[in-house]
Formats: structure tokens, sequence, C-alpha cells
């Protein structure tokens, strides 16, 4: 599986992280960028593009590390295989036969003032290719400790695991710039040609504080869970069309999303991986979209979607689709009363009168009307039924129309 990272992506995120380490009282790295990428400027302006990228990959790959942290979120969601430990003196070993090999590539990138670096597209794979090609007797002749769980530990040298025994699924991640919070997430191209790549898009601010990196990889984990599920069978997902009005699509596309957060959340929280939210700030976005359903059926709801675990594409859009399927799914007939059903008008729901999404809902407009305004409305909806409801500038009008 290649990584490959956009220039702009590259550019902006190292910048970022510098600045923050040079207002922090830290200078090293930004002085020493500074002596790679001014003089860049001094070289003909057609060249200048190609060796900025370069610095600006040395500095987002090499030195800050910060491609560690899709790694690292690859790693998490099982899209790539589990780093193992190393020993340092394999290491060391390896780094000594690539010393002969390196040294002539040394002189040549000193007049340029900049390390060597690859002139291929922007792509870094999962590690294992930058992980040093050592025999493995000579490991084991270097290290008889080897087999000692706990030298591993400690030692702290950490590369990947060459043996794969997993079905790798994705060919290629492009890890790309978002211009804005709403264009952060991420996408399964080529899925049907059967070459899935993973697009993901990330705003740089997030690369900016180190001490932020816990967001940063947590957020990175939800989207490549989000994209495991795409291309995994069991999850079945397909590009669903959503029937209804532009209000009506966005209301179920933010119940789905709701939803698939959720079954995410449940699944990192049994494996023991932090998500973006606590399981407690989570059900309070729940409650947000299904308020109207009453505290009891509520909370027994969000447990047991918690607790559930496999769901399908269908399953997900079907529960945010039809209140009548999430309810039948996971509350007994005997918790609540058919009349209770009737009365469940969720927010942001459209209105049976006007179509609009509401949030103000008039559960039971015969308790509170006059009869000439519940006639009304039967006249320019012959089908309307008191259960029905509606919103409360709806009622407001026929009150008007009635005359009361």
């Amino acid at each position: 599986m290649k990584v490959i990272y956009s220039p702009q992506l590259m550019e902006e995120a190292a910048f970022r992280h510098l600045s923050h380490l040079e207002r922090s009282g830290y200078r090293s790295d930004y002085d020493e960028y500074h002596s790679l990428a001014d003089p860049i400027y001094e070289l003909p302006e057609d060249d200048r593009e190609v060796a900025f990228e370069k610095v600006n990959r040395i500095f987002f790959i090499e030195r800050l590390k910060l491609g560690d942290h899709v790694l690292r979120a690859l790693e998490a969601v099982g899209l790539i295989p589990k780093r193992k430990r190393t020993t340092k003196r394999a290491q060391l070993a390896a780094y000594a036969l690539e010393t002969d090999e390196a040294s002539d590539e040394e002189e040549s990138s000193a007049s340029m003032h900049l390390p060597p670096v690859d002139d291929d597209s922007q792509e870094t794979t999962s590690e294992e290719d930058l992980a040093p090609l050592v025999d493995t007797d000579l490991q084991v002749a270097d290290n008889p400790q080897k087999d000692d769980p706990d030298s591993e530990e400690t030692d702290g040298v950490v590369s990947y695991d060459m043996i794969r025994d997993f079905e790798e699924r994705i060919n290629e991640v492009h890890v790309k710039r978002a211009i804005n919070k709403v264009d952060e997430g991420s996408n399964v191209l080529n899925r049907i040609s059967g070459k899935p790549m993973i697009e993901m898009r990330v705003l740089a601010s997030r690369f900016c504080n180190p001490e932020e990196a816990q967001e940063l990889d947590a957020f990175l984990i939800c989207e490549f869970m989000h994209a495991k599920d795409m291309v995994d069978p069991e999850f079945d997902y397909e590009d669903a069309f959503i029937p209804g009005n532009p209000s009506v699509k966005n209301l179920i596309t933010a119940r789905f999303r709701l939803l698939w957060n959720l079954y995410v959340d449940a699944r990192l929280a049994r494996s023991g991986i932090i998500s973006t939210m606590p399981r407690e700030a989570r059900y309070r976005e729940f409650d947000n979209f299904y308020r109207k359903i009453p505290e009891k059926q509520r909370r027994g709801i969000f447990e047991g979607i918690w607790v559930t675990e496999k769901f399908t594409h269908e399953e997900l859009l079907s529960m945010a689709t039809d209140l009548e399927s999430l309810m039948s799914k996971y509350v007994d007939d005997a918790d609540i009363s058919e009349e209770e059903r009737d009365f469940i008008h969720l927010q942001g729901s459209p209105c049976p009168l006007c179509k609009f999404p509401t949030y103000n809902w008039v559960d039971d407009p015969e308790s509170i009307c006059d009869e000439m305004v519940i006639e009304a409305i039967q006249i320019d909806f012959p089908d309307w039924e008191n259960k029905d409801g509606g919103c409360d500038r709806c009622i407001e009008v026929y009150e008007l129309r009635a005359g009361v």
C-alpha cells in the first residue's frame, strides 16, 4: 500500500507545525527549515517548485514525522499490518551496510544544500519499505536475547513486520489538504473496478500543535474506519439514492452519519482505542436527534446500537430513514404503547402540512385547538389526522384562517 501526501498539505502542515514550535521557543527545526528553503529563491523560477516540494517532504515525513499520524491510524484500523519491535543492534547493522552507498549521494546533494530525496511523486509506503533490509541470520547473531520479550519492549525501535497475514484491499491512500471542516473526511474511489483507493482530506491546521496529536489520531482513525467499512463485503456499502426534497435528504444524511459514527465509536471502544467523541458526548448528539422518543426507550436504543457488533450499510440507512425501523429493532412493543408511538415527531422531520423541517412540533393539535381549526386543516389535507401533528407555524396559520 502506498500513502501519498499532497504537496499542498505537506507545505502548509510543515509550516504551521514549525511556526508553532518557533513560538514555543524551539527554534532548531525552524532555523534548519529556513536554512534549506531560503536558498531556493536563488534558483531559476522553474526549478523552485520542485525544490520546495523536496524540502517540505523532508520535514513533513522525516524531520517532524507528521506522516506517522496517518500510518498509526492505518495500523489501528487494520489497513496495514501491526508493527513489531526490532533491536537497535539490527538497526545499526543495517545503517552500516548503507553508509557506503549514501556517501556518494551526500556529495552530490551538498552542492544544493539539500539532503538526498527521491524525485518520485510525494508518496511513502507503510514504513516497511523504509525499514532496513537486514538478513535474519545477522539479526539473530548480533542479538542473542532476541527471544526475550522484555528486551524488545525496552529497545524502543519500531519497524513493520515483513510477513503479512491479512488481505490487503486498499492499493493507495491519498492524503490531501481540506479547505474547511465540511471538506474533511474520507472516501473510497474505484471500488467497482477492484482497485480501491482511499482519499482522505484533512485540515493542515490539525498538524500544527503537537499537544493536539491525540485529537488528530482520533480523527484519522475514525475516518479510516469509515473507509474500511466501505470496502468490507459484510458491510456492503453502496451509493444509495435518498428520495425526497433537499431538506429531507439533509436530515436523513445527518442521521445516517450519526448512526455510522456511533457504530464506529462502539467498535473502537471495544478495542480500547480513543475515538473523536466519548460515549456520553455521542449520546448527547443522539439525544438531540431523537429527543421526542421517551427517555427510557431513547437510552435503550442507544445502548442497543452500541453493543451491536455488526451492521450493514442498508441497515444503518433504513434506521436513519424510517423511525419505525429503528424502534422495531431495539424497542419491545410492551415498552411503549401504540398511542405513544403515534405522537413521536422527531426534530428536523418534515411537517405533514408545509413539508419543511420542523423543530417545534404541535404533537396533539386537538388538545389545544378549536374544532374549526382542525376542520380547516382537513379541508386542505383530507388524509391528515390529529396524530400526524404539525409545526407551530402551520397551526398558527390555520388558527388565523379559522378566526380563533
